[in-house]
C-alpha cells in the first residue's frame, strides 16, 4: 500500500451504522492514508459508533464500508475498567496488545508497575502508548490508529506526555480519533472534522 494522499485507507459510502438497528447515517466519508483526523461533535452523535463499526463491534446496516486490504487497526477504546486485584504489569499489557516496548521515559517508568496500582491518568497513558505502538513493524501506510476520547482521565502529570506520543506517531500512519478537548487536539496537531459534515439526507 503506497502513501497516495488521494487514496483512502477507509471509505464509508451512504452507510447507516448501528447495533440492532441503524442509528447513524447515511454517512459518506473518505479518510486519506496518512491523515490525522479528529471527529468532533456533541455527545450521542455517533463518533464512537463509527469507530466501533471499523472494528466490527457495530454493524453497517446499509451502504458500504471499504477498508484498504492491508490496513491494520489499533484501537484505544474509550474505557477499559481494571480488575481488582489485577497483578499484570505494563510489560504484560504491551505483550497482550502486540505492541513494541515504549521509548518515552514516563511510559517506561510504568512498565514494571502493576496495572491495578496505576492512577487513572497513568493507566490511560499506558493504554494510549500501547495502542500507538501496535503494528509498529508494519509500514506506516498500512497502519490505522483509532483513539476514542484519548484525553479522558488524563491528569496534568501525564497530559503533555500523551500529546507527545501522538505527535511522535510515524509519518504516513493514519490517525482517526474522537475528542471534545479542543486544546488537546490543537496541541497534538490533529485536524478537526465535524461528523455532521459527512452525514447527508437519504
Amino acid at each position: 500500500m503506497s502513501r497516495d494522499p488521494a487514496q483512502p485507507i477507509l471509505r464509508f459510502k451512504s452507510a447507516r451504522l448501528g447495533f440492532d438497528r441503524p442509528v447513524l447515517g447515511p454517512l459518506t466519508l473518505d479518510v486519506p492514508i496518512g491523515s490525522r483526523w479528529a471527529l468532533t461533535g456533541p455527545n450521542g452523535i455517533g463518533k464512537s459508533l463509527l469507530l466501533k463499526a471499523l472494528t466490527g463491534q457495530a454493524r453497517v446496516h446499509h451502504g458500504h464500508l471499504e477498508l484498504a486490504p492491508q490496513a491494520r487497526i489499533s484501537l484505544l477504546a474509550q474505557d477499559h475498567p481494571r480488575r481488582q486485584p489485577w497483578p499484570l504489569s505494563g510489560h504484560d499489557w504491551f505483550r497482550a496488545m502486540g505492541a513494541h516496548p515504549p521509548e518515552q521515559a514516563r511510559v517506561r517508568a510504568l512498565m514494571d508497575r502493576r496495572l491495578d496500582r496505576l492512577s487513572g491518568g497513568q493507566w490511560q497513558l499506558l493504554r494510549l502508548a500501547a495502542a500507538l505502538a501496535s503494528h509498529a513493524a508494519r509500514p506506516p501506510a498500512q497502519r490505522l490508529v483509532l483513539l476514542d476520547e484519548p484525553a479522558n482521565h488524563l491528569d496534568a502529570e501525564v497530559r503533555h506526555d500523551a500529546i507527545e506520543l501522538i505527535i511522535s506517531l510515524p509519518g504516513g500512519t493514519t490517525l482517526l480519533m474522537t475528542s471534545h478537548d479542543d486544546d488537546f487536539l490543537e496541541a497534538a496537531g490533529v485536524e478537526r472534522h465535524p461528523l455532521t459534515e459527512y452525514i447527508h439526507a437519504g
